[in-house]
């Protein structure tokens, strides 16, 4: 009997570390922890998520480039852009002709980004820094994403608030938000679609939309209203 109960208090911490440290990344244990894990595991990130091209293009840039398809040269910032996905595969595109910050606080994910885009120097610059405060004017950029990130940031709300504040009116906003149940496991971090929708809104963007995204994910696009004249 107490070797069973071993057993099962060896089975119980197990799953209480894979939830601590896997399945929410370590987000209960503070920024820290979370970036120190990014940086241990970056050298196999790419890896891990399995990028396709053909899959990035459709899902990432087909959407965003349609949202930005009348402004001709748009400046982007990327919230925690990792290893570079977004401007890799944005600047992949012919017809791309923007420029992109890639913002993030783990050095050995931007240390895998640097040579993604040592083609476009000129057009690609990449911050180590936090999403709170983001380190640029208000009124800034023609469009901000977050790719998979917000629920491992200390506070999705706080860091949402920021990305409204440097967005330029007219601009777009394309983050992605958790679903299904793993995103529960996050418990009060978790919103629904409505809650989520309604939080946006309440920050001040309109023609907020969600739609199914890539597995485990939903796609959020938010704009930023244009100055009225009055």
């Amino acid at each position: 009997m107490v070797w069973l109960n071993i057993i099962l208090g060896l089975v119980l911490l197990a799953a209480f570390l894979y939830w601590l440290l896997v399945t929410t990344e370590g987000v209960f244990l503070g920024r820290r922890i979370v970036v120190w894990l990014y940086d241990i595991t970056a050298h196999k990130y790419d890896e891990i998520k399995g990028f396709d091209d053909a899959a990035e293009r459709f899902f990432v840039v087909r959407p965003l480039r349609h949202h930005l398809r009348r402004i001709p040269n748009p400046l982007i910032l990327d919230v925690a852009t990792g290893t570079g996905r977004l401007p890799h595969y944005l600047f992949d595109e012919a017809q791309f002709n923007g420029r992109i910050i890639g913002l993030d606080p783990a050095r050995k994910m931007l240390n895998l980004a640097v040579p993604k885009l040592v083609p476009y120097r000129n057009r690609a610059l990449l911050v180590q820094q936090t999403a709170v405060p983001l380190p640029f004017p208000t009124d800034t950029f023609d469009a901000i994403t977050c790719l998979e990130a917000l629920e491992f940031l200390p506070s999705a709300e706080a860091a949402l608030c920021e990305m409204v504040r440097v967005l330029k009116p007219g601009g777009i906003l394309m983050v992605t938000r958790r679903r299904g149940r793993e995103a529960k496991a996050f418990l009060n971090r978790y919103r629904s679609v409505e809650q989520f929708e309604t939080f946006l809104t309440h920050l001040g963007l309109i023609e907020v939309n969600t739609q199914p995204w890539q597995l485990n994910y939903d796609q959020v696009f938010g704009k930023k209203p244009e100055w009225r004249m009055t």
